[in-house]
């Protein structure tokens, strides 16, 4: 098998004891799937390989990845017997189209970017590249008087929790406020908006933000297995976010430690080997998910795994396509693929830094899920400007920050 046709990290469903009871044969052409996948991700890498101008950049990505994926997205409706499966897969592959062009003009944008760097965004720029993330630490002071300006959405957050322990919260606070300023204000001094400029090859600019709140009553992120006897996996909520390309930034404004939900980040897992088609494809299938049996969702989070019925579904898939973003409870204990995550993951607690901004779409991460204690974060997003315009990119990735946050599929 051939690891840049598939999803990174490969997990075999059929093994796993959610799964491997339920009495799905499998499909017996994989071998075809395969190939078409490797046309599309081909197709992808040839527009990646020059520039075009506009109008033949679209023409080259009609007729070539699109071209490929309407011919998977047929064979695939043709040969796919579940009508629930077939109409998510549809959704799926309209989503991806979108996501995929997004992406094909963010590297063309590349050909042409140049940039001067302070030695501080060069250091952000550099940290990307190498790890997929960089840490870093708002000055005290400034945390203080941020916190300081907070004060009312703090109080807020906490009233709103106090009898919805399976719910996420966060609040969404203008980006032109005063907070807002100010945090605008460290990204451009420290080098983060230009380090992330020169890592994706586009002008990145600070597109938008909300403060969440995790304590120790929520219980989204637990016993999503418990029906088959697995506790929480020690890998439990490594995700990717669904969009193209979309820098993040979690803030710490309270102290966080091991134990009250560090934000986690999987050193150099945005550089392993995928196949660029199949890894947008498994996202967008996960965010194209519609429950039509909500009165039995144990709660938001991953409601496409809850269920025996759910799960006889995603087994249905061609091999290629049994994949998850938030992937992290399938993830065995003790296993070698839970212990190399493990092994990389560096969490943002106090005594590391209190910021971090890395890529979400392409690196693994995690965080909020709190065994005691609280906390409160900035959750940031950046947009990417590319031939999109402003106002669309900034919607754009205004809608893909609430996305990433309440989705959990």
């Amino acid at each position: 098998m051939n690891e840049h046709l598939r999803f990174y990290p490969q997990i075999d469903y059929r093994a796993h004891p959610a799964f491997r009871d339920l009495g799905v044969q499998p499909r017996d052409d994989d071998a075809i799937v395969d190939e078409m996948i490797g046309r599309i991700d081909t197709a992808l890498e040839a527009i990646h390989g020059s520039q075009h101008d506009p109008p033949g950049l679209r023409a080259a990505f009609e007729t070539g990845p699109v071209r490929r994926m309407t011919e998977l997205a047929a064979y695939l409706d043709r040969t796919t017997p579940n009508e629930r499966l077939r109409g998510m897969l549809s959704r799926a592959f309209a989503d991806v189209r979108g996501e995929l062009w997004n992406e094909v003009q963010i590297h063309n944008d590349r050909h042409s970017f140049s940039r001067h760097l302070t030695p501080g965004a060069q250091a952000v720029a550099s940290d990307l590249e190498r790890d997929g993330a960089h840490i870093c630490r708002i000055p005290e002071a400034e945390r203080r008087k941020l916190w300081a300006l907070c004060s009312p959405i703090v109080a807020r957050l906490r009233a709103a929790t106090v009898n919805d322990t399976k719910s996420r919260f966060a609040e969404s606070i203008p980006r032109y406020s005063t907070i807002g300023v100010r945090l605008n204000r460290f990204f451009v001094k420290s080098g983060i908006l230009d380090g992330l400029s020169c890592y994706f090859g586009c002008n990145v600019q600070f597109a938008g933000f909300s403060l969440e709140y995790s304590n120790e009553s929520q219980v989204w992120w637990r016993d999503l297995y418990a029906d088959v006897g697995l506790s929480n996996a020690k890998a439990s909520y490594f995700h990717y976010d669904h969009g193209c390309r979309n820098p993040k930034a979690i803030i710490a404004l309270s102290e966080v430690n091991e134990r009250n939900g560090p934000t986690g980040y999987v050193l150099g897992s945005h550089k392993k080997p995928r196949s660029t088609f199949v890894h947008f494809l498994i996202k967008s299938i996960d965010y194209s998910f519609v429950d039509d049996k909500p009165a039995e969702a144990k709660g938001f989070y991953r409601r496409r795994f809850q269920g025996s019925d759910y799960r006889r579904e995603f087994l249905m898939l061609p091999a290629a396509l049994q994949g998850c973003s938030h992937f992290g409870e399938d993830v065995m204990d003790n296993t070698a693929l839970s212990a190399e995550l493990l092994s990389r993951e560096v969490k943002l607690t106090h005594d590391v830094g209190n910021c971090v901004v890395f890529d979400g779409d392409y690196g693994i991460h995690r965080g909020a899920m709190v065994s005691s204690g609280d906390r409160f974060v900035f959750q940031v997003i950046f947009a990417i400007e590319s031939n999109t315009p402003t106002l669309t990119a900034l919607k754009q990735r205004a809608r893909s920050m609430v996305r990433s946050l309440i989705k959990g599929n």
